[in-house]
């Protein structure tokens, strides 16, 4: 399986801390039935790093693929970034393709503050979608905009945004809030994808094999199927995603 959204590279946000700790991450990922992981880092946060397309960000990426190499772990980690889309540098970033997409493809991963408004929330993802970019929507399901109105989930989905539901949303790990509301595109087939959103190696881990039964219980084979690999893989080969058809 692909995971397209894991805070696995060391250093550089507050997911993997240091070199230990992002080695631990990826072994967890094979364990738990994930072989492709793509690092997103954080992006365009004041008390982080920028983790911007720049060199710095590379080298980081290169020296933990070399780190992966050297340990033997046969984890494939592609390059990304979770972008934070905020009104005072967003065009900027977009203009200047200082943004990392997910393995150099059009898609690109976006939050948003928890508490933002639909209204703002949708004007930046036009914004990026103007810019030539698919904004991949990190987790909208823990968006309050979301949870208190639904229908902006259906008004994505039919703009062509693609939803990527977090697995701990799933579990309940993240809040009743989220968790109703990811079952909630989840049965109403809104969903694109489901990634970890990993930080840690046990508190908000990596891999997707303790999510087969609470998706067994919310919709089909199928459609897993689409959420955890054929999607996954559509977005790093630069191809459109497959709706799904419930």
């Amino acid at each position: 399986m692909i995971d397209l959204h894991c805070h696995i590279l060391p250093f550089v946000d507050d997911g993997a801390r240091d070199a230990a700790m992002a080695c631990e991450m990826a072994e967890h990922s094979l364990r738990s039935g994930v072989d492709v992981v793509v690092a997103t880092p954080h992006c365009n946060i004041e008390y982080m790093p920028g983790n911007y397309r720049s060199r710095s960000y590379w080298e980081v990426f290169g020296l933990f693929k070399a780190l992966l190499k050297q340990h033997h772990i046969p984890l494939t980690v592609l390059p990304g970034a979770e972008l934070f889309a905020h009104g005072e540098n967003l065009e900027q970033l977009l203009e200047e393709e200082l943004v990392v997409t997910l393995n150099h493809s059009r898609y690109l991963l976006t939050e948003f503050d928890f508490l933002t408004s639909a209204e703002d929330m949708s004007a930046k993802l036009r914004l990026i979608r103007h810019k030539g970019y698919i904004p991949v929507v990190a987790h909208p399901e823990r968006y309050k905009a979301i949870q208190e109105t639904p229908e902006v989930a259906h008004r994505w989905f039919r703009e062509g945004y693609i939803l990527q539901v977090n697995k701990g949303s799933i579990l309940g790990r993240l809040g009743e809030g989220a968790a109703h509301s990811a079952t909630y595109l989840l049965r109403h087939g809104l969903a694109h994808v489901i990634a970890s959103d990993a930080h840690h190696p046990y508190y908000r881990p990596t891999g997707f094999r303790s999510l087969t039964t609470a998706l067994s219980r919310i919709c089909s084979a199928e459609y897993a199927q689409l959420l955890l690999q054929t999607n996954p893989l559509h977005i790093i080969s630069d191809k459109a995603v497959i709706p799904p058809d419930l």
